[in-house]
Formats: C-alpha cells, structure tokens, sequence
C-alpha cells in the first residue's frame, strides 16, 4: 500500500486539496456508473483491491485501519468528500 500511496502523492501532491477532492470524486462516480470498465481501465485500482482483498476485504475497515496507520483523522478524509 505504501507504493500506491508514494503514487498517488506523486500524482495528486502538486496539485490544490480543493482539486484533489475533486478529481477522487469524480473516480467514485466513474466507479459507481460501472465497477468493471473501471476495474478494467484503472491498474491502480486493481492494486488496492488486491490490498483490500488481502487485508480482510472490507474497504471500509481497511480504509479506517489505514487511516489510523498513518495518523489521519478518517471523518477528516470523508468530510472533504461529501
């Protein structure tokens, strides 16, 4: 997880927070729309369902987990989303 964390600072870091809440939006809407073309589009996303899948596989559970790894606040996280 730790690459895909190193990848998506690289990738979403330079940018503004503002935008980056917006860009992961709009991948949570693409993934709602169609879970496969996105699954199938996306070799990242492919990689952190393996890490789910390999840690229990509740996203949910290993989202908090992961937060708590890396001493961010969850419901900071989720309140940027909404």
């Amino acid at each position: 997880m730790n690459n895909l964390y190193q990848q998506y600072s690289q990738s979403f870091g330079k940018s503004s927070a503002q935008n980056n809440n917006l860009t992961l939006k709009q991948l949570i809407s693409l993934y709602k729309n169609n879970p496969t073309q996105f699954a199938q589009a996306n070799p990242q996303f492919q990689q952190v369902m393996q890490f789910v899948n390999q840690n229990g596989g509740n996203p949910k559970e290993v989202f908090y987990q992961l937060a708590k790894q890396k001493g961010v606040d969850p419901s900071t996280v989720l309140n940027q989303l909404l």
